[in-house]
């Protein structure tokens, strides 16, 4: 089984057993937009599993896995919750997508590439503001500047 189709059946069994863990939640509203998330993320677990299943590919030599990307990655997570209440939801939201970027494309780094990793990390915390203050009206850890 080639690494795609396990990580595809992984989180389609994480997405059903997700959805299930939902069924303790009494309020039906409160529930609604994980259950949507966990629906969409199934579905797309299930076709990235049914596409490596029913469509085969020659496996390629593939390059070794990027622990040090990967770990990086995951410290940077934890770095980020520690600073929610601290700092703000979003000011920690912003930091984070332009470390996320810093980290996944370090190696093409120009002026031009900082630009549009500023831009987009802009425009991603733009998107969890009018996500969660202006439709879901859900208070997010305050900070320093909201």
């Amino acid at each position: 089984m080639s690494r795609d189709a396990l990580v595809g059946l992984v989180c389609f069994v994480g997405s059903v057993a997700l959805f299930f863990a939902l069924g303790h939640i009494e309020e039906a509203r409160a529930a609604a937009f994980p259950r949507t998330i966990i629906i969409i993320m199934g579905i797309l677990s299930g076709m990235l599993f049914l596409q490596h299943v029913l469509f085969r590919k020659p496996q390629a030599k593939q390059a070794p896995f990027p622990w040090i990307r990967v770990g990086g990655l995951f410290v940077l997570i934890v770095i980020y919750l520690a600073l929610l209440e601290p700092v703000g939801f979003y000011l920690a939201s912003f930091l984070f997508f332009l470390a996320v970027y810093f980290i996944m494309g370090w190696a093409r780094v120009d002026s031009k590439q900082v630009i549009r990793w500023v831009v987009g990390s802009v425009a991603f915390t733009a998107i969890l503001y009018v996500l969660f203050n202006v439709l879901l009206e859900v208070q997010t850890p305050r900070g320093l500047l909201l």
